[in-house]
């Protein structure tokens, strides 16, 4: 179980395919991607909402699960890539590392800080920001390669094809 469902009944927060947080756009059409991208930006709301209300044990546990889910979904995105051939591999690699260089960065500065609660809020706009942009930017890119690559490139294909 992942924090932001154990988080759902404070926070209002319902994780997954639907959530309020995910717009069709923002969709890739790789479906093992997309439900990744829609627990990330879940998760990101439910950073922002317990900052907000002043629950910091609730942020932090969300927080840690956030960077591991980052972490899982950078890796998913960079096999997907890796099996498709794709040729911005390293560029789109650069992104997701950048992504946690900042985000190490800045988790330390709100560990440090008197205001950590202003610090997590402005975390998580960050993120979504990050990723919003990402979503519609590299991934689609990335997406669109994958997918005219053929069924074999995508994994929920793969494992359909097998």
């Amino acid at each position: 179980m992942n924090v932001a469902h154990a988080a759902a009944s404070r926070l209002a927060v319902t994780p997954g395919i639907g959530t309020p947080f995910w717009r069709p756009d923002l969709s890739t059409g790789i479906r093992a991607i997309d439900l990744q991208h829609e627990e990330l930006l879940a998760n990101v709301s439910a950073l922002r909402e317990a900052a907000r209300t002043g629950n910091p044990g609730l942020a932090e546990g969300v927080l840690i699960y956030l960077e591991r889910c980052a972490a899982e979904h950078f890796a998913t995105e960079e096999r997907v890539m890796w099996g498709a051939g794709y040729p911005a591999l390293d560029a789109h690699w650069s992104l997701h590392l950048s992504f946690a260089t900042e985000l190490a960065r800045r988790k330390a500065e709100s560990t440090a800080s008197r205001s950590r609660a202003f610090l997590l809020v402005d975390l998580a706009r960050w993120m979504e920001q990050w990723l919003e942009e990402h979503l519609l930017g590299a991934d689609a890119e990335m997406a669109r390669f994958v997918q005219a690559s053929g069924p074999a490139a995508t994994p929920a294909r793969r494992h359909s094809a097998t």
